[in-house]
């Protein structure tokens, strides 16, 4: 008996068995576990701020835990972004709207698009509507530092509408504007 004992444990189709046995193993634990830690990490309310820049934004993510859907509004804008806005004759950004994909554990990557605007003109007579001055669109990346905390680049990059009134960039359009921001923090809140 111990001879077939040491025979089997020794042979080659034993040896491949447990190796799968193994690989099973781990690859259940990671597709079990993952989905789970993705959904907590992207779903929730967040703030961020870039220097003088602040936002606060909202994430649903979708049942697989990897991508999300959001909205962010913008609490504070810098100087640089206050002139940007009086000389396209626009005097707000509007809210942003975005898709954030998980490419691996700690990482998700992001783009997103906001608009400076113009107001309307409230008439009875003949009411103007208001009007995209600029487009931006920005991609970031985050790097989670923790469940709660994330950090990273963003580049944006802002193109004027072609043709006006237009909400997305020309497929062959070139930004005025380009700038990329190092390191972006985020801090969940909820």
């Amino acid at each position: 008996m111990n001879m077939f004992a040491r025979k089997f444990l020794e042979s080659k189709i034993t040896r491949a068995g447990a190796l799968l046995g193994l690989a099973v193993i781990v690859t259940a634990t990671l597709a079990w576990s993952d989905p789970h830690q993705r959904g907590i990490k992207l779903g929730g309310n967040w703030v961020g701020r870039y220097g003088d820049i602040t936002w606060t934004g909202a994430y649903s993510p979708d049942p697989s835990g990897h991508n999300t859907v959001f909205t962010l509004q913008w609490m504070t804008i810098n100087a640089q972004y206050e002139y940007l806005l009086a000389s396209l004759g626009a005097s707000t950004l509007s809210m942003a709207s975005g898709f954030q994909h998980m490419i691996d554990r700690n990482t998700a990557i992001s783009t997103q698009i906001f608009y400076a605007l113009a107001p309307g003109v409230a008439s009875t007579n003949q009411p103007v509507a208001g009007q995209v001055k600029a487009i931006f669109v920005m991609t970031s990346e985050w790097n989670f530092t923790s469940p709660g905390t994330a950090e990273g680049p963003s580049i944006v990059r802002a193109y004027l509408p072609d043709p006006p009134g237009s909400l997305v960039p020309a497929e062959d359009a070139v930004p005025f504007l380009s700038v990329t921001n190092e390191v972006v923090t985020h801090v969940k809140i909820f």
